[in-house]
C-alpha cells in the first residue's frame, strides 16, 4: 500500500486549531441566539418638523442614549448604526419647543423599535433653538460713486450687472437685518478701459444663511474725453434792483375853484 508523504499529512497542530475555531464558533452561534443581553449603544434619532416655515439655529440631536435588552443577535445588529432604521420623533410647534422629554422620547422608541426593550434614555443636546425661516429678495447696485477711473476718462455706457438680485434663506434674526439694497464695490483703480469682471457680493456670513449667489458679473464701457473740458459754470446771481423814491408830498391841499 502507497504511503502518504510526510508533506502532504495535515500537522496536529492545524488540526486543534481548527477545531478551536469551529467549537468557538459553534458556542457564539448559541450564546447569541439567547435572550437576556443588555447593550448601551447610540440609537440615531431624527427630529421632524415643518422646515418650510422653522429653522434650527443649534445643531439637533442626530443620537440618544439607551440601555438595550434583548436577544444576542438582535443587539448586535443594533450596535452596528449603519443597519438600523432612525428614531423619528415629531416636533409640532418648534417655537415653544425647548427641549426633548425623555419620556416621550422613551414611548415613541418603544412603538417604533419592536424587537428589544429599551431603558435609561438621555439626550446628548437637550437645548433646542428655532427661528421662524425668513426669504428675502434684495437689489443689486453698483457703488457708481466709488469708481476709480482715470483722469479724462467717464463711463460711457449703461452699468449692467448680472443678476441684479439675490435672494437670501435663513433665521429671520439674520435675514431681517440684511439691505433691500446692496452695494457692490468696483476694487479696480485708474480704470481707462471697458470693464468686465467677476465680483463678490458682500453680506453677514452666517453657515444658518444661503444665498442664491454670491457674486456678480458688473460690466460697463469707459471712454476717454478729447478736448478741453469746460470749467462748471457759476451759478446765476440776482441782481438788486434799487427802488424808485417816491415823490414827497408837501402837504398843502388844493383849493378849490
Amino acid at each position: 500500500m502507497a504511503q502518504i508523504p510526510l508533506s502532504s499529512q495535515p500537522s496536529r497542530s492545524r488540526i486543534i486549531l481548527f477545531s478551536l475555531v469551529a467549537a468557538t464558533i459553534i458556542w457564539l452561534f448559541n450564546e447569541l441566539n439567547k435572550d437576556g443581553y443588555t447593550l448601551r449603544v447610540q440609537y440615531p434619532i431624527n427630529l421632524t418638523y415643518n422646515d418650510s416655515l422653522y429653522i434650527p439655529i443649534t445643531p439637533l440631536p442626530k443620537s440618544v442614549s439607551a440601555t438595550l435588552t434583548g436577544n444576542g443577535w438582535m443587539l448586535l445588529r443594533k450596535s452596528l448604526s449603519f443597519t438600523v432604521s432612525p428614531v423619528q420623533y415629531p416636533i409640532l410647534n418648534p417655537l415653544a419647543t425647548q427641549t426633548l422629554n425623555p419620556a416621550a422620547l422613551t414611548a415613541i422608541m418603544h412603538e417604533q423599535v419592536k424587537d428589544v426593550r429599551i431603558s435609561n434614555v438621555m439626550l446628548d443636546v437637550n437645548r433646542l433653538d428655532f427661528e421662524e425661516r425668513m426669504i428675502k429678495t434684495t437689489v443689486l447696485r453698483v457703488d457708481s460713486a466709488g469708481l476709480q477711473l482715470s483722469p479724462r476718462f467717464v463711463v460711457s455706457s449703461f452699468i449692467n450687472l448680472r443678476p441684479t438680485t439675490v435672494t437670501f434663506d435663513g433665521p429671520t434674526s439674520l435675514v431681517s437685518d440684511i439691505s433691500d439694497t446692496i452695494l457692490v464695490r468696483v476694487p479696480a483703480q485708474k480704470i481707462r478701459g471697458n470693464y468686465d469682471e467677476e465680483l463678490p457680493i458682500r453680506y453677514p456670513q452666517s453657515p444658518l444663511l444661503k444665498a442664491s449667489t454670491d457674486r456678480v458679473f458688473v460690466s460697463f464701457e469707459v471712454a476717454e474725453l478729447f478736448g478741453n473740458i469746460p470749467p462748471a459754470s457759476p451759478p446765476p446771481t440776482e441782481e438788486k434792483t434799487t427802488p424808485t423814491p417816491k415823490p414827497k408830498s408837501d402837504g398843502k391841499k388844493s383849493k378849490k375853484k
